[in-house]
C-alpha cells in the first residue's frame, strides 16, 4: 500500500532540513510516537500508538535512516514494528524530499506500507487509512512548524550580536511537545471519515 502526503513549513530549506534529520528532536512532534532508545547514529527504537474507534494498536519497533542525499535533500527511512498484543506487524519504507517553496519549505512524503497478520484487515480500507495518515501528517506538521520556528529564532539570535546571549551550550535544546502525544481515536476516526466523504462527493458534502 502506497501513501503520498506533503506539508509546508515556514522556514528556508537549510533550517528545515537540519531539524528534519534530528530524530530525537522531532519525534515528540509525531502524534502517538515515543522514542525509547537511540541504537546508533541513524537507528532508533520506539513505540507508535493508534486508536481508531474501539481498536487500539501499539507498535513497538525500530526505524533506521538508510539513505541521506544532502544535495537533493532526500532521506529514506526503513521502519518495522510488531503490535504488542501479537495481532500482526507492519513494515514501511518512507522517502522524505524537501524542496524550496518560496520563502518556505515543502516536505513530500512517499510511504510504502506492508501490514501482516490480523491487522492487515485495516489495509483493505485503504481510503480510511489514507485519510487517517493525512490527519496524522497534518498534526505532525503543526507541531513541526512550531519546532522549526524555535530553530529559526535560534539562528537569528546567533546571527545578531547585540541580542541577549543564547542559553548555555550544555542545556538541552527546547522542543515542542504536544500536550497529549496520543491520537484521539473517536475524533480522528470521524475526521478521517469526513475527509473520505468529501473526497467521494467532490467536497460538496
Amino acid at each position: 500500500m502506497q501513501l503520498e502526503n506533503s506539508f509546508t513549513v515556514p522556514a528556508p530549506p537549510d533550517v528545515a532540513w537540519a531539524v528534519l534529520l534530528d530524530v530525537p528532536r522531532i519525534a515528540p512532534c509525531m502524534p502517538g510516537a515515543e522514542l525509547t532508545e537511540t541504537v546508533g547514529e541513524r537507528t532508533y527504537k520506539g513505540n507508535a500508538k493508534l486508536r481508531v474507534g474501539p481498536v487500539s494498536l501499539t507498535f513497538s519497533g525500530e526505524a533506521e535512516i538508510t539513505e541521506i542525499d544532502e544535495a537533493n535533500r532526500t532521506a529514506t527511512v526503513q521502519a518495522k514494528g510488531n503490535d504488542t498484543k501479537g495481532r500482526g506487524a507492519a513494515e514501511a519504507r518512507v522517502v522524505f524530499k524537501l524542496v524550496a517553496d518560496g520563502d518556505a519549505s515543502r516536505v513530500d512524503i512517499t510511504s510504502d506500507i506492508d501490514l501482516t497478520g490480523t491487522i492487515a484487515q485495516y489495509g483493505r480500507a485503504s481510503g480510511l487509512i489514507d485519510a487517517i495518515a493525512g490527519q496524522i501528517i497534518s498534526d505532525f506538521a503543526k507541531n513541526l512548524e512550531a519546532e522549526i520556528g524555535l530553530a529559526g529564532d535560534a539562528v537569528a539570535d546567533a546571527e545578531t550580536p547585540d541580542r541577549p546571549t543564547a542559553a548555555p551550550a550544555q542545556a538541552a535544546p527546547a522542543t515542542v511537545t504536544p500536550a497529549d502525544n496520543s491520537i484521539s481515536g473517536i475524533s480522528l476516526f470521524f475526521r478521517a471519515l469526513w475527509s473520505m466523504i468529501r473526497g467521494v462527493f467532490g467536497g460538496k458534502a
